[in-house]
């Protein structure tokens, strides 16, 4: 949790079993909370990334293409970063390594 107390979620956009990133995000650190859509079910493509959102993490080798522009419009507009990484537990890490994150 950041020093302030408030909470951060990381958003997963891609893949349908993601429970080791999961896990690998909310190792301790700033972020607290995680939502997953795997983009397989109706209306994925313009759903609204939700408040209180610090990372988005996008599995790029599940994802589609409309998914992919919208949750990358919406995180430009809200300034919020962008982690692309393969399905790859090791990737994620390496790349949450040197990312510093702004807390909600």
């Amino acid at each position: 949790m950041s020093d302030r107390g408030q909470v951060m979620k990381a958003l997963i956009v891609g893949a349908d079993h993601v429970e080791p990133i999961r896990q690998e995000l909310l190792q301790p650190g700033d972020i607290t909370d995680t939502e997953h859509w795997s983009g397989r079910r109706v209306g994925d493509e313009r759903r609204k990334i939700p408040g209180g959102t610090g990372l988005i993490v996008v599995i790029c080798d599940r994802i589609n293409h409309k998914l992919l522009r919208n949750v990358r419009e919406q995180a430009r507009r809200r300034d919020l970063p962008l982690l692309y990484a393969r399905h790859s537990v090791t990737e994620v890490r390496e790349k949450l390594a040197g990312m510093h994150l702004k807390t909600a």
